[in-house]
């Protein structure tokens, strides 16, 4: 049930922002930390990192992408914040810790893409109604935890509806705490990664 009303969610999409393709690629080759989680009503895939740039520059890439539903299935909320961010807001001498914290509120929505939908399916017919994000913060602490090494070269695909996401991602990386919150709920995880992108990349298609 989750999985068809997470479709339905994602295939209204385009319709509720009344937008044309979106196509956004982000380079990073840096420091990164990242966390992806799941559970019976909710989902979020995270990664900061320091973005591919030329000269003396420095740049910081977020991918953050979250759906959510209420307790009873009738409410849908979807969340990206996909684009450049201020490089104060990733912090750390060394990828042993991480610190990333943001206020979405004070990015330039015509540089980084940034939207939260809602979809009310007791509606007659449903739509999504969007408008500015939800109150708070990003505050995540990341910590390495020496469980596991990685040295990955992977290349991903998943495609939900019209959205797909594509990611090519060579990295050195750890296993890592989390702490933190997200727009005031608690995280607190182990399954987080931190290390080093070479050259890698995340693009995000919406149709």
């Amino acid at each position: 049930m989750k999985k068809l009303l997470l479709i339905a969610t994602v295939a209204l999409l385009p319709l509720a922002l009344a937008a044309q393709t979106k196509h956004v690629k982000l380079t990073n080759d840096g420091a990164f930390a990242a966390l992806s989680t799941s559970d019976s009503l909710s989902n979020f895939q995270f990664q900061v990192s320091r973005a591919f740039s030329t000269g003396n520059s420095t740049a910081t890439n977020l991918f953050f992408f979250s759906s959510s539903f209420s307790p009873d299935l009738t409410v849908a909320t979807v969340i990206e914040i996909v684009g450049p961010v201020p490089n104060s807001s990733f912090s750390g001498d060394n990828t042993k810790s991480l610190v990333f914290d943001l206020d979405p509120s004070t990015l330039d929505p015509t540089v980084t893409t940034i939207e939260s939908c809602t979809l009310d399916f007791t509606q007659p017919d449903p739509a999504f109604v969007c408008g500015a994000l939800p109150p708070g913060t990003i505050h995540l602490a990341f910590q390495e935890n020496d469980i596991q090494e990685n040295q990955l070269v992977q290349t991903q695909t998943s495609t939900l509806g019209p959205v797909t996401v594509k990611s090519h991602q060579r990295s050195d990386s750890g296993s890592a705490t989390v702490q933190g919150t997200i727009f005031g709920t608690s995280i607190s995880s182990s399954a987080g990664s931190s290390g080093v992108n070479h050259l890698s990349s995340i693009e995000f298609t919406r149709q």
